[in-house]
């Protein structure tokens, strides 16, 4: 839903990734958005214990990772 007339940002938090080519099929999940202090922004994934850290360029480049369907989990 856009608020006050904006569009979302195309990653929120509660997104779920897989990697492309990840054989286990391991859903990631956005826990954080930043943008680091070059000016690049970045999500934190989690998946059980594990945490990653990658530029929301690397996460929407499909031959790294894919978007999981289904609902996003809101906070």
């Amino acid at each position: 839903m856009a608020l006050f007339g904006r569009k979302p940002p195309p990653i929120q938090v509660g997104d779920r990734f897989k990697k492309s080519n990840d054989q286990t099929r391991k859903v990631w999940e956005v826990s954080r958005l930043w943008t680091a202090v070059d000016g690049v922004p970045h999500a934190r994934l989690v998946n059980q214990h594990e945490t990653l850290m990658v530029s929301i360029r690397t996460l929407e480049d499909p031959e790294f990772f894919v978007a999981e369907p289904g609902i996003r989990n809101e906070p």
